[in-house]
């Protein structure tokens, strides 16, 4: 047997973030599996490959702005190692910058040694350009690195670059904010400024805390803190009223109140969905699209266990996965079904159901990190449009005076709102009740954190 490899967390960060394929968070799950990790340096590997693919494109405007032949085509391995000092020495002010530094020009004379002393050269000019870290609002200029809406570095010479056309305004905010032209584009013309564009945009940026259902069937909110002090672990109450939020890092399948079933993780936004759907004991309840189980299993616990729940996926590994969430959560009324044999189910015989539709992820890019750079707008449609027959397909399976929810982690229009009036102007037998699309709130108190998303309510 091959005896496992003892690595660094930056090391890890360097190899996760080459993955080619643009699976880095994949990536990097499966080199901590295969590695002698610590929990400590795990998280910060962790941190590091998420910041650095949350942050790439600012990340890159300042290794250009400080190279001395900004046009050079860097190798890959080099450009990841830049791309991580200059992420530690601008947005982690724990790690000292002659560590962040020291470490870069280590991994490059491992791996790359002939671009050992550019890349120290750089990550030095970097480490004494970057300003100290100043609160207030980030102004908009070329010249400062918003750290959060509310906090920036002004760097000692010009980093981003706009020009007065629109599309010049969008690839600035994509600069300042880490995003996609196309995206920072949309952003830009529903806001009513720049400067709201910017806040808004920002808190996709943010590091989001690990936020927890609890499982009311089953046990409190003040109980389940009570149960964490007792272990050590910080957490706090949600303002929601059903969940919790860590305050520090924890291994959240590690706690007892993980494996009893009394909490789950799940962020505010998403639990407010199954809420929304108003399920009762006794009810029969068809989940579409409900791999991992998160909301399939939050309306079991609503229904006391009593009734029935029928879980839908396109895959038996999806599943597995459900049917392992409902075991921990000691649910019995929640049964699977591939999504080919969906057509054995009987016709308007569902009280409720949920649609919770694959989408763009606009809304959830702090904790996807990688889906900002897989959004393309004119995928839209095409999203739309499998959208709305997901929503015709399930339709046919709802009893009078029954409810269809449905939900998206987008917050773009064109899957919500649009999706919905052209649905129901096909399905003139359903009506709206109510729907909520909400942005992200990532720089905000660990009690009012909550990822963006969408749910509309609509009734046969």
């Amino acid at each position: 047997m091959k005896a496992q490899t003892k690595t660094t967390a930056r090391e890890l960060a360097i190899e996760a973030l080459l993955d080619r394929e643009g699976m880095v968070c994949v990536h990097l799950h499966r080199l901590l599996s295969q590695r002698s990790v610590d929990a400590t340096e795990a998280h910060f590997a962790t941190e590091l490959v998420h910041g650095v693919t949350r942050r790439r494109r600012t990340l890159d405007e300042v290794i250009r702005a400080y190279s001395a032949r900004p046009g050079r085509s860097l190798p890959a391995t080099v450009r990841e190692i830049l791309r991580l000092a200059v992420y530690q020495l601008i947005f982690l002010e724990r790690v000292p910058a002659f560590a962040a530094v020291n470490e870069a020009v280590a991994s490059c004379l491992a791996r790359h040694p002939r671009s050992a002393g550019f890349v120290n050269a750089l990550a030095r000019a970097v480490s004494v350009g970057c300003g100290e870290l100043q609160n207030g609002p980030a102004p908009l200029t070329g010249q400062c690195v918003a750290i959060t809406p509310d906090s920036y570095r002004q760097m000692d010479r010009k980093v981003f670059h706009s020009r007065p056309s629109d599309a010049g305004q969008a690839a600035l905010l994509g600069q300042l904010c880490s995003l996609p032209n196309d995206l920072a584009g949309r952003w830009l013309k529903r806001s009513r400024s720049p400067a709201d564009a910017f806040v808004e945009a920002m808190q996709s940026n943010a590091r989001p805390p690990m936020v927890a259902r609890v499982n009311a069937a089953r046990t409190t909110v003040a109980e389940v803190l009570s149960r964490l002090a007792s272990e050590g672990v910080q957490a706090v109450a949600h303002e929601n009223g059903s969940s919790i939020v860590f305050v520090e890092h924890a291994n959240v399948t590690d706690l007892e109140v993980f494996r009893l079933g009394l909490i789950t993780p799940q962020d505010a936004t998403a639990t407010a969905v199954a809420l929304a759907a108003e399920v009762r004991p006794g009810m029969r309840v068809l989940d579409f699209c409900a791999s991992p189980g998160t909301k399939t299993t939050h309306m079991g616990e609503l229904m006391a266990d009593a009734g029935e729940i029928v879980a839908v996926d396109v895959k038996e590994e999806k599943l597995a996965l459900i049917e392992a969430a409902s075991r921990r959560c000691g649910l019995g009324i929640i049964r699977t079904c591939l999504a080919e044999h969906v057509g054995a189910l009987e016709g308007g015989s569902f009280d409720r159901i949920l649609v919770d539709a694959p989408c763009s992820n606009s809304g959830v890019l702090a904790r996807r990190v990688e889906a900002r750079w897989r959004f393309q707008a004119d995928r839209l449609g095409r999203l739309a449009g499998d959208q709305r027959q997901l929503l015709a397909l399930a339709a046919a399976f709802l009893a009078p005076g029954g409810r269809m929810i449905y939900s998206t982690c987008s917050i773009e229009p064109e899957e919500n709102q649009d999706v919905v009036r052209g649905f129901l102007r096909k399905h003139g037998q359903l009506k709206l009740l109510t729907d909520r699309c909400v942005g992200p709130l990532g720089f905000a108190p660990p009690q009012r954190y909550r990822d963006g998303g969408y749910f509309a309510v609509l009734a046969r």
